[in-house]
């Protein structure tokens, strides 16, 4: 394979640092050793020396998502910072074929004291543009990173999601044949993540090249075409995703004392999740499918999220019923109309879907206008932030095609309930029984 499909290549990377318990040791090492060499004398070390990165190989192919996960001091910001140009290796080499957008360390590459405007200004002219094309992209910058007014003011003035908001709408409109992003999107609130995550999404079609750094497993397996596991410095696993969220889970488990079960002769979560999505199955989620919107015949207006006595709130214990009212355009007549409603977590991973037609709701034809229509669901969820995606559109031989679709519609929370344990499903688990030395004793308690 040739060198041009490649747009990172790191080779035996490593870097390490030299840790002095007092500030006179470093005065002794830079003298000492010299002293002692021209005496005939072995050199003393006056240093414990940190590998932070060790003989780290890997290739990363152009359009690819490479996910890297792994604990913190496993070396995955510094292989960033490395790959990036901002640290320089002890030893190997890192081959970059393109032009690299960044998101490192909060405000990394920002000075304070500049404006939100003169950053973005001088963000572009070190990644080769020139101020003509970025007074071509400014607006659409600013449009994205959404900070009103503050774009004219200091970035030290900013909050920290203020400031990851300018760096990310930045780095995406460069047009990056690399995007390289160091968690940086845990900081912005939850619209402002869901924006990014769909962003990283179009940039995937688009052919740009990803690394992203994360401690989410859903993250991994959900955009990332394979993962690398690092764990104290070293390269543990370079794969596919799942497998290396496995050997990044039992590794957590064995760390703690913890020991790995592993059923025999059972089928992998791989097996599973290879299989094909029949054509034509209206039962696949909306996040599945890819295809753009067919036209603007009906719009999504404005949502809703209401209790059942109509009330507006975003909170709902276990069990209680949720609305979500849609108002919808129809800019023409719609003789077969569909609707689509997903839930997704907060990594933006699909985890339930329904559309009308696979409910087998027939709705009637619509005519030109607003109208109004209501999902009705049963919180019957665990504890967490689940955040809502709308679909309006029709059925056409058969199949539901999307008008207008809504990525972040919203989201709602369901309290915890501490007794059920923690996760996105409600089991509402119990203990019937507990056998000690042969003796079946009830439970008056029940989790």
């Amino acid at each position: 394979m040739s060198s041009n499909d490649f747009v990172i290549r790191v080779r035996d990377l490593s870097k390490r640092y030299e840790m002095y318990a007092h500030p006179r040791d470093r005065l002794k090492q830079f003298m000492l050793p010299r002293i002692q060499k021209l005496v005939g004398k072995a050199p003393s070390q006056y240093f414990e020396e940190f590998k932070s990165l060790s003989e780290v190989s890997f290739d990363i192919k152009r359009g690819e998502t490479v996910g890297i996960i792994g604990r913190n001091g496993s070396g995955k910001s510094t292989l960033l910072q490395l790959i990036c140009g901002t640290l320089t290796p002890t030893s190997g080499s890192v081959q970059t074929n393109g032009r690299i957008a960044a998101l490192l360390e909060l405000g990394s590459g920002f000075n304070p004291e500049f404006t939100g405007r003169e950053n973005i200004y001088l963000n572009a002219a070190v990644l080769g543009l020139s101020n003509s094309e970025v007074d071509k992209r400014f607006e659409a910058i600013a449009a994205f990173a959404d900070i009103g007014s503050f774009m004219d003011h200091p970035i030290k003035t900013y909050s920290s999601g203020m400031a990851v908001r300018l760096a990310f709408a930045t780095a995406i409109h460069v047009e990056p044949d690399i995007l390289v992003v160091d968690e940086a999107l845990a900081v912005g609130d939850t619209a402002f993540q869901q924006k990014c995550l769909n962003r990283i999404r179009q940039m995937q079609q688009e052919g740009v090249s990803i690394l992203l750094v994360t401690h989410s497993s859903n993250t991994l397996i959900e955009y990332c075409d394979r993962g690398i596991f690092l764990k104290h410095g070293e390269l543990v696993l370079d794969g596919p995703c799942r497998d290396v969220v496995k050997a990044y889970a039992d590794d957590l488990v064995q760390d703690e004392g913890g020991t790995v079960f592993t059923p025999k002769d059972s089928a992998t979560i791989n097996d599973v999740t290879s299989e094909k999505w029949p054509e034509g199955d209206s039962s696949i989620p909306l996040n599945v499918m890819k295809e753009p919107l067919t036209d603007s015949k009906t719009t999504i207006q404005s949502v809703r999220i209401l209790n059942e006595d109509g009330k507006e709130t975003t909170n709902f214990t276990h069990g209680n019923v949720l609305r979500v009212e849609v108002t919808i355009n129809v800019h023409r007549d719609n003789a077969h109309p569909c609707f689509g409603i997903q839930l997704l977590s907060t990594d933006g991973i699909g985890l339930w879907s329904a559309t009308t037609q696979n409910m087998n709701v027939s709705l009637p034809a619509l005519p030109q206008g607003v109208h109004k229509f209501c999902w009705r669901l049963t919180a019957n969820f665990s504890g967490n932030r689940y955040i809502i995606s709308l679909g309006v559109g029709d059925i056409t031989s058969g199949e539901y095609k999307r008008h207008h679709r809504l990525e972040y519609a919203g989201h709602f929370d369901v309290l915890p309930q501490p007794a059920w344990g923690a996760g996105w499903l409600a089991p509402q688990p119990s203990v019937d029984e507990l056998v000690i030395n042969s003796m079946s004793l009830a439970l008056k308690k029940e989790a």
